[in-house]
């Protein structure tokens, strides 16, 4: 097994066992399965778009720990993530400067941030791959739900559509393969969801 590999491994059981564990029941979004369909789309897309070995294994390592702090809180979580990544790439002998990219993609997923280079367009990308696939309103039920089971308080129906209608109104992919591979169906589940706006105000 190659070193990039091992280090995937070890970083990807690591993640699965502590998330498994210390993970919130709250968090029915945010959870292993959303880690690891991120860690998908970074290979998809990372692929896809001729990436090197090197900076693809960067890329996949920060998504395996890019949720990881939703074992202690929502609000700042990116923040933890990045603790729990760098001691643990720190432990494992994992180069400095990659461990700061790691970190740079880590940050880049938060909503008020945009990626700044390739590799954090790629994870921005990737972490939400689902708004433009076919499974968007089930996965956006799995979010309404966590929210609702975090805050202890019921969202509306309306409410809801309104402010995924919004979010998927103002989305755009970073990356030339995710516009071209999901841009039509992100479109798609826009109009679907002024359809179902419409049939709520009926």
């Amino acid at each position: 097994m190659s070193e990039e590999k091992i280090i995937l491994d070890k970083s990807s059981k690591f993640v699965s066992q502590i998330v498994e564990k210390k993970l919130p029941k709250w968090a029915v979004y945010h959870n292993l399965q959303h880690t690891v369909e991120t860690v998908n789309g970074c290979l998809e897309i990372g692929k896809g778009s001729n990436l090197i070995e090197d900076d693809l294994e960067i890329v996949c390592i920060a998504a395996w720990f890019h949720d990881i702090g939703y074992i202690f809180n929502a609000e700042g979580h990116e923040e933890k993530s990045v603790e729990i990544s760098t001691k643990f790439l720190k432990a494992n002998d994992y180069p400095i400067n990659k461990i700061n990219k790691v970190t740079n993609c880590i940050l880049a997923t938060k909503l008020i941030n945009h990626p700044k280079n390739f590799l954090e367009s790629i994870i921005c990308d990737a972490d939400l791959i689902s708004l433009g696939r076919k499974d968007y309103f089930e996965k956006n039920e799995l979010l309404k739900l966590e929210i609702e089971m975090r805050s202890g308080k019921k969202i509306t129906d309306e409410h809801w559509l309104r402010r995924s209608s919004k979010f998927l109104s103002s989305h755009s992919y970073y990356t030339e393969y995710a516009k071209l591979k999901f841009n039509l169906q992100l479109k798609e589940n826009f109009l679907t969801l002024q359809k179902q706006i419409v049939g709520v105000n009926l």
